[in-house]
């Protein structure tokens, strides 16, 4: 199990090595940390009997942004082999709309460095492939189940009682008497997703890329003003 929130950039990295190896690709090692030039691993596939080199940018971010999908598709096109080449961005977190689109640009156009761009939901699924938990600190699952809606014919304790059947070499005699309460609290959550570019005719002079969440907690009462 791995805590991806306790992780600098380069354990990251390391990490992103290892879960690359466990999925079958080869020669699978990492560059140079003193001339990132826009890849942090670099490893081989062999596609239809074509060996082909694949360029990977990891990012522990919360956010990446066409930039950086642009900064590696100059490093695939620079880096050294007599072959096939695409690559592949790699983050803990999400990636930006503009970001989507340059990536899909490069494939309708049939661009001979193709970049393939992995967020953190679909890197936990990936881990998941292999045997390897990756969670975010910041995210705690309580339970892959919920038990079914309360039975008004029945007791309330009905599904937690049904639940506790089910356990293999338990008996039921074991239970203790349950208990149960449930308190409604509305909330509501807010997110702002910002994504401008400020161009000149010499090129950009400024991006921003951000997400902000808020959450309101109401309290039971009228409206009311202070």
């Amino acid at each position: 199990m791995a805590v991806l929130d306790n992780f600098s950039g380069f354990e990251f990295e390391d990490l992103m090595e290892d879960v690359f190896r466990n999925l079958g690709y080869e020669n699978v090692r990492q560059a140079a940390k003193t001339a990132d030039e826009g890849r942090d691993i670099l490893m081989e596939e062999v596609v239809d009997g074509t060996r082909r080199a694949i360029v990977v940018e990891c990012k522990h971010t919360g956010t990446v942004g066409r930039p950086v999908v642009q900064k590696l598709h100059s490093a695939i096109a620079t880096f050294d082999f007599d072959g096939p080449k695409r690559g592949m961005v790699v983050t803990t977190g999400r990636f930006t709309s503009p970001a989507y689109e340059y990536a899909d640009r490069l494939e309708q156009n049939g661009d001979p460095y193709p970049i393939e761009l992995i967020d953190g939901t679909e890197l936990r699924e990936i881990a998941d492939e292999i045997g390897l938990d990756l969670y975010n600190g910041r995210i705690e699952i309580l339970c892959d189940e919920t038990l079914r809606p309360y039975d008004p014919a029945a007791t309330v304790d009905a599904p937690v009682r049904e639940a506790f059947r089910d356990i293999e070499n338990m008996a039921a005699s074991d239970l203790p008497e349950p208990h149960s309460q449930v308190t409604f609290r509305p909330v509501v959550s807010i997110t702002a997703e910002t994504n401008a570019v400020f161009e000149t005719s010499v090129g950009v002079i400024h991006q921003i890329n951000e997400r902000t969440r808020f959450v309101v907690h109401a309290e039971r009462g009228y409206p009311g003003s202070r």
